[in-house]
């Protein structure tokens, strides 16, 4: 039996004989009250910022309140790059859990003809009593309920102030399920918990944001309360500088669609390569990247150094074997440039008053960016500062001393050995 409750009037029902008291007995031990769930929501509960804890908490609570559910889950839409939802979700046996909702996500299985969907589509609840047996046309979700020990299943619309529809599903194995004093009062739940659910799917969101299109170092920063003009602070570190070739001329002739795509897969192994080894993009200035290895402690020098130039040759690598599937494309190959230097810079908040940005300004940078540019003029993809291959283990050798632009005195560079 399926019930969808909205707010349709219902009929008035004739008087029934006095309900027998074993049956009245059983009703009422049944029965728990929110009240005390409510009291911990606007007190200490809403000082939980972490989903998973609230999750927990809330759910011990429940279960002292006795609401008899086995297993709890929430799914909100959001505002992010890489998911379009997040959910937590509890169970009795494995706890809480934070899961992501995949963009497309919507067009799967999973999701066409579930009670998410519906309730989505229609913003009503959908109860449910799980069959022993299955039906010939039933979505996935009932045999996994099943398999589970399930008995009764409800799914709440769980209503943002922006009238964003998301979802609460609750399920019992307790035989007796969940009766309507239960529905209404898993829908007051849900009115509960809207506000403070939203708060935390905003942090996450916010810092899934800042994450995404300034950097963790940043966002960090951002959220530690650096946001004047002129804030910062100085860092040592190594600097990866990398610059395509020949952009200007791919950018004339490759369609948009195929230039994107050139430059999502140079900035993604370029990326994942880094991060592998400690990095963090600061900046994308155009089709250069500026990668930076943070040395946070002096006597790791050497060590930093190291997994930057580790990093450089796995993008190296990685790109050689996307340039291998390109080439059998038919399609232009990806040819970059590659610096690496060590030194002290300031990272701060610079702009205007209105339009500010965190950047790194110091010689080390512009000198990575110039070793980069010789690369171009020496015909080696990967060139080196001397104080940067003094630091590390793979062997290197002299490629002479060179004048860079805007520096004082011609620089010894550095190549990896050739075998």
């Amino acid at each position: 039996m399926i019930k969808l409750m909205d707010d349709t009037p219902l009929p008035e029902l004739p008087a029934v004989a006095e309900e027998p008291a074993r049956e009245r007995q059983l009703r009422q031990t049944l029965e728990w009250s929110l009240e005390s769930v409510a009291s911990w929501m606007i007190t200490d509960g809403r000082f939980i910022a972490d989903p998973m804890a609230l999750t927990e908490a809330l759910m011990e609570r429940l279960d002292a309140a006795g609401a008899r559910i086995d297993r709890l889950r929430i799914s909100c839409r959001t505002l992010h790059p890489q998911l379009s939802a997040i959910g937590l979700s509890w169970t009795r046996e494995g706890g809480a859990q934070v899961w992501p909702g995949e963009h497309g996500i919507e067009q799967s299985d999973a999701y066409i003809g579930s009670p998410i969907q519906h309730v989505h589509t229609h913003g009503t609840a959908l109860q449910r009593r799980v069959a022993p047996t299955p039906a010939a046309d039933e979505h996935a979700i009932w045999a996994d309920l099943r398999a589970d020990g399930i008995c009764d299943y409800v799914a709440l619309p769980l209503v943002f102030a922006n009238r964003l529809i998301n979802v609460m599903t609750v399920a019992t194995r307790d035989p007796n399920g969940f009766g309507e004093d239960d529905v209404a009062r898993l829908q007051g739940l849900t009115h509960l918990l809207a506000p403070h659910i939203e708060l935390l799917v905003m942090r996450q969101t916010v810092l899934g944001l800042l994450d995404t299109f300034v950097g963790k170092r940043i966002s960090e920063r951002i959220l530690q309360g650096q946001v004047k003009r002129g804030d910062g602070e100085q860092i040592s570190a190594a600097f990866w500088y990398s610059d395509l070739r020949g952009f200007t001329a791919l950018s004339e002739t490759l369609p948009t669609d195929q230039l994107l795509r050139l430059l999502n897969d140079y900035y993604e192994y370029c990326a994942a390569a880094a991060a592998a080894r400690g990095g963090e993009i600061l900046q994308f200035i155009g089709d250069a990247i500026l990668i930076v290895f943070e040395i946070k402690d002096p006597s790791r020098t050497g060590e930093v150094c190291q997994a930057a130039l580790d990093a450089a040759i796995d993008a190296f690598d990685s790109i050689a074997v996307v340039n291998s599937r390109r080439h059998r494309a038919g399609l232009p190959t990806i040819e970059f440039g590659l610096g690496l230097h060590v030194g002290t810079v300031t990272h701060a908040n610079v702009g205007a008053p209105n339009r500010l940005a965190f950047n790194v300004v110091g010689p080390a940078v512009n000198r990575t960016a110039r070793i980069q540019g010789m690369t171009k003029e020496l015909k080696i993809p990967l060139l080196m500062s001397r104080r940067f291959a003094s630091e590390v283990r793979s062997p290197v050798q002299s490629v002479g001393s060179h004048d860079l632009r805007g520096v004082a005195k011609a620089q010894e560079l550095f190549r990896l050995k050739e075998d």
